[in-house]
């Protein structure tokens, strides 16, 4: 049975070559082959670039032998240097991280991916905080709920909006729990 370190090495390899392939090279990745990849297996951390050219910056980065492809040792630097950003993220960072993420996964289901339906809040609010609020059945309190979100009433909730929701919910639990340690 392979180690989950073994795992994560093939997994890498097998990515790697998915998308190396599709011009016949299967040794290295294009410019093409590089951003599909990123678009594919890294669009949470894409999605995070304010920079539309970030793709194009990455593959300079990367490519430091000069010759306009990224192998594969050039290809695990990349992962390296995430993964490290990603360990000495902070904590407040992560939440924010996962905040984002959390948000992008049910905000592209049925429109543009900018906004959450009012579908999408409900599966949200059941999938990622089900614990804290029950599951979300009463379609009146969603109603409310996302009435009350929508602020500017075009019949989404926006990131900004979304936000508003988490950072009320945390108030309350915050509360909830100083009150419990002063009892």
């Amino acid at each position: 049975m392979p180690s989950e370190l073994e795992n994560a090495m093939e997994s890498l390899i097998k990515v790697f070559h998915r998308y190396a392939s599709d011009d016949g090279k299967s040794t290295t990745l294009n410019r093409r082959e590089l951003r599909s990849l990123m678009e594919n297996e890294l669009s949470n951390f894409l999605q995070s670039q304010k920079d539309p050219a970030a793709v194009d910056k990455i593959m300079k980065d990367l490519d430091t032998n000069g010759d306009g492809q990224v192998d594969f040792e050039e290809f695990v630097s990349l992962v390296v240097g995430l993964s490290i950003a990603y360990i000495i993220m902070s904590d407040v960072q992560m939440a924010m991280t996962l905040l984002i993420t959390a948000f992008n996964k049910y905000s592209g289901k049925e429109g543009d991916g900018l906004t959450l339906s009012k579908a999408e809040l409900k599966d949200l609010l059941e999938n990622e905080l089900g614990e804290l609020l029950g599951k979300a059945n009463d379609k009146a309190a969603l109603d409310r709920i996302f009435k009350d979100l929508d602020v500017n009433k075009d019949n989404s909730v926006d990131f900004k909006e979304f936000v508003t929701l988490v950072c009320c919910l945390t108030q309350m639990c915050h509360e909830y729990f100083v009150s419990k340690t002063k009892k």
